[in-house]
């Protein structure tokens, strides 16, 4: 089933992962790890990889023009 709203809110994951992603490669959320070793490189790319997932599904969810 195709629809607008289910497309944005996968937007705006994806948006959210990328913000998360960046967060993780700085450092910032170092806070929600068992370790404060550093950035964790892992973390962000994974994030990473669910941004462009989101986004992908966003981009089947929205309704297609004739």
């Amino acid at each position: 089933m195709r629809s607008s709203s289910m497309a944005v809110a996968l937007g705006v994951l994806g948006v959210v992962f990328i913000i998360l992603a960046v967060l993780y490669a700085l450092g910032v959320l170092q806070i929600f790890t068992s370790t404060t070793s550093g950035p964790h490189y892992k973390h962000a790319i994974l994030l990473a990889v669910l941004a462009v997932a989101s986004f992908v599904a966003a981009s089947f969810a929205r309704p297609k023009t004739a």
